[in-house]
């Protein structure tokens, strides 16, 4: 079957088909023959798919970015060698981050780890499992309420 963008921007956006459909509000048939290319897609289908990249694109600066910030902060012999990024366990955890699926958020975190020096490594942990990552989860939960 050849690619098509529609197929392209569900990868880049970290959503299955099923994923994508309910994303979308449809139904996984239709997101199917969007995805094949047997269907022509709506125009405000690719751009709410255009708006999620977005998000995920800007996501990963703020996170990239204030890593890189806290890590200029420490002196040349403390640099930091990795970041940990706290993963929501299930898709529902995943939504009250703000993603549609953890898809998304993995998406997210792959582009984290392009915005950051190649010599930093990044650990994917479950959300809240370490001390970094609940001090995180505890600060968005501030923010939140």
């Amino acid at each position: 079957m050849p690619e098509t963008i529609f197929s392209a921007a569900l990868r880049l956006c970290g959503l299955s088909l099923r994923e994508a459909a309910e994303f979308l509000g449809t139904r996984l048939d239709t997101v199917k023959s969007w995805s094949s290319g047997r269907n022509q897609i709506p125009p405000g289908v690719m751009a709410e798919l255009h708006a999620l990249a977005a998000r995920l694109d800007e996501a990963a600066a703020q996170t990239a970015d204030l890593f890189v910030e806290q890590a200029e902060a420490l002196p040349e012999n403390e640099q930091p060698t990795a970041v940990e990024l706290g993963i929501a366990a299930d898709d529902h955890e995943a939504r009250d981050l703000g993603y549609p699926c953890v898809g998304a958020q993995m998406a997210m975190a792959a582009r984290v780890w392009s915005y950051l020096p190649p010599d930093i490594t990044v650990r994917l942990v479950p959300r809240g499992s370490t001390v970094a990552t609940a001090a995180a989860a505890d600060e968005h939960d501030k923010v939140r309420d």
